[in-house]
């Protein structure tokens, strides 16, 4: 039988004149249009004026309340639920257009998949300035204006990232050489889980020694770096056990593992029950 594709991955440059989208959602039409799961290939920064909104990312339901922000990083598997009395942008910006340091901030901040509330005068300054945005994006055809958007841009981007960076559970430990590590740890897993499997892969390339890297994220995280490794590989086995109908001989193979017998002991280690239990479970 032929395997369904998987999930949608959405590509902003098909959809947007810049590596940016800027959109402001109104109404339950509006949310609804978004409302099956996909991915996008970049950053997503939700901002949230009033009101009350729900959605799913990776098999989590985020609740929004009042005045936050949120984000949603290049290939994590999200969709709208709900939303009332709500007044909220999107910004949607190219992993190429973020500066690093921007990058570490976002990171430390979505990784936990929870929301920032924020004071009425940050609502002000990101409700401003992403409308001067969009304003500037509309007429950016001028060479003025096309020379002001990138700096526009990155106004908008740093407000975000301030907001992020003053969330009390990230500001304590930011500068800590061991949280710079797991860190780096993380960045590093998020981009290549599918080819690097054992931690001394992850040591090499961040010229440590695997001993060294295991007791910084361990004292970080509370969990050693083979914890953190099988947990996005098998995050992203559920995706592909919910979202599709590959066979689990398949979605191993897309994670690296020939050995198919391996990789469903893994899974059930991991997740408490097989693969294909999960999917009966789990799928629509």
């Amino acid at each position: 039988m032929k395997t369904q594709p998987l999930v949608p991955m959405y590509d902003l440059k098909e959809r947007a004149k810049q590596n940016f989208e800027v959109i402001r959602l109104s109404g339950i039409n509006d949310f609804a249009r978004k409302n099956e799961a996909h991915r996008d290939n970049n950053y997503m920064f939700i901002f949230q004026e009033r009101g009350y909104s729900k959605m799913v990312v990776d098999f989590q339901e985020i609740t929004l309340t009042g005045p936050a922000i949120f984000c949603i990083l290049p290939g994590q598997i999200h969709y709208g639920v709900s939303i009332q009395n709500t007044d909220m942008w999107a910004m949607a910006i190219g992993a190429d257009w973020i500066k690093d340091a921007f990058r570490t901030a976002v990171m430390d901040f979505a990784v936990r998949n929870v929301q920032i509330s924020i004071a009425e005068s940050e609502v002000c300054l990101l409700r401003d300035s992403l409308t001067l945005l969009q304003q500037i994006e509309k007429y950016s055809h001028t060479d003025t204006l096309s020379q002001t958007l990138p700096s526009m841009l990155e106004v908008c981007l740093s407000l975000f990232v301030s907001c992020c960076q003053y969330d009390e559970d990230i500001l304590p430990q930011a500068n800590l050489r061991p949280v710079t590590i797991t860190r780096q740890f993380r960045n590093l897993l998020m981009l290549n889980f599918r080819q690097m499997k054992s931690p001394a892969e992850y040591a090499s390339a961040l010229n440590i020694s695997p001993p060294y890297l295991n007791e910084v994220v361990k004292n970080t995280t509370g969990c050693p770096v083979s914890y953190w490794i099988h947990q996005e590989i098998i995050l992203e086995a559920k995706r592909m056990l919910f979202y599709t109908d590959n066979t689990v001989k398949e979605i191993a193979e897309n994670l690296g593992y020939a050995d198919v017998t391996y990789f469903i002991r893994l899974f059930g280690k991991i997740a408490g029950l097989a693969p294909l239990k999960f999917r009966n479970k789990y799928h629509k």
